[in-house]
């Protein structure tokens, strides 16, 4: 098979891959490379979709970041974590980042988490929920305004 014909076959097979689902370059790269196509035809089947701007890590970026948030939120570094997982570049996931709401995302979480914790006494209640927000990702701060805001005692 010629080069170029495998170009074609990578690129079509990428392309149904982003039928699915949008993908970073680095993770469709993979799949592509793993289904058995060789380096050049992969960087070119690459260089077409991104040319054609239908492989844009700072779009993937976003969309994940709305999508886990909606989902399942999870502090920055968590976030950071599942970008740099994805294959999306530092600088990119970096620039994202400054803009994700972690506070309010903790309080959301929180929430939800109370709610299935109302058989516990106050302290346990805390205690597990502060587990619960680390275990996610969200920093000592962030758990700390979040716990205190949703056991303020409110004056009768």
């Amino acid at each position: 098979m010629t080069d170029d014909a495998n170009s074609r076959e990578a690129i079509a097979f990428a392309l149904r891959l982003l039928s699915l689902r949008n993908h970073s370059r680095h993770e469709l790269a993979g799949k592509l490379m793993k289904k058995g196509y060789g380096h050049d035809a992969v960087e070119a089947a690459m260089d077409y979709l991104a040319e054609k701007r239908l492989v844009d890590d700072e779009a993937f970026g976003r969309e994940l970041i709305s999508s886990r948030s909606k989902r399942r939120p999870v502090g920055v570094s968590a976030m950071r974590f599942e970008l740099a997982r994805k294959g999306v570049p530092d600088e990119i996931s970096g620039s994202l980042l400054r803009e994700y709401d972690s506070a309010s995302l903790c309080l959301a979480a929180a929430e939800k988490k109370l709610a299935a914790l109302h058989r516990y006494d106050e302290t346990v209640r805390k205690k597990k929920l502060e587990a619960f927000l680390r275990n996610r990702g969200f920093g000592w701060p962030i758990i700390k305004e979040t716990i205190e805001r949703l056991f303020h005692k409110r004056p009768s």
